[in-house]
């Protein structure tokens, strides 16, 4: 019955990427790198903000930090041609990452979604809630990425900021996860100001790539 459902649930998603391909069409191109000089980025209907030079292949792979009593295991891929939209008039499509992760304090794991299977256009721009896929965009020329990661356990929707670095000739993720604009979605009593709000570490912090 589970397998029978989730092949229909394929199917819908489909047809979904079928009618977005057919109703949503491209109507102009943008060179992501160049985000912050191009007034069509990211505002102009029908417009396609491409990582043309594959700077998100900087960022994409498995990267971890590790204290004596918090893992952080990343892993980010990349996501073509995602599509944000509500009408005809008004979408856009742009090249962006997804960003899954595993979560473990004191041997306890509060979150592991990194084999999960992520459908196209599904990463939830307007569904604030455990739904919501983290995701992240090239932001400017200093190779900075940005978005809105999903801190599923505490059921708060927060900032980053990541970039690639290196330290002593070794590849390092530099990660800050910013409590200064954040959303919650969880009941009310799950949030007291004894409890801290985030599970995730708050940045800066830096990750290892994984081989």
């Amino acid at each position: 019955m589970k397998n029978t459902k989730q092949f229909i649930h394929l199917i819908i998603l489909c047809c979904m990427l079928q009618a977005y391909s057919q109703q949503y069409p491209v109507l102009s191109v943008t060179n992501q790198i160049l985000s912050t000089t191009d007034k069509n980025y990211g505002v102009k209907t029908g417009n396609y903000a491409k990582d043309i030079g594959n700077i998100r292949n900087q960022v994409v792979g498995n990267w971890r930090y590790q204290t004596p009593d918090l893992l952080l295991e990343l892993k980010i891929e990349k996501r073509d041609k995602e599509f944000s939209g509500i009408s005809a008039t008004q979408y856009r499509f742009k090249d962006i990452i997804i960003i899954k992760y595993k979560l473990v304090k004191n041997g306890v794991v509060l979150h592991d979604n990194l084999n999960s299977i992520i459908p196209q256009n599904n990463t939830g721009y307007h569904n604030y809630d455990l739904n919501f896929v983290s995701y992240g965009f090239y932001y400017d020329a200093t190779y900075t990425f940005k978005g809105f990661i999903n801190d599923y356990y505490r059921q708060v929707l927060c900032n980053y900021e990541m970039q690639k670095t290196n330290l002593n000739g070794q590849e390092k993720l530099l990660l800050n996860i910013s409590n200064g604009n954040y959303r919650i979605y969880g009941d009310a009593s799950m949030y007291t100001p004894s409890q801290k709000l985030f599970s995730l570490p708050l940045g800066p912090i830096l990750l290892d790539r994984v081989p």
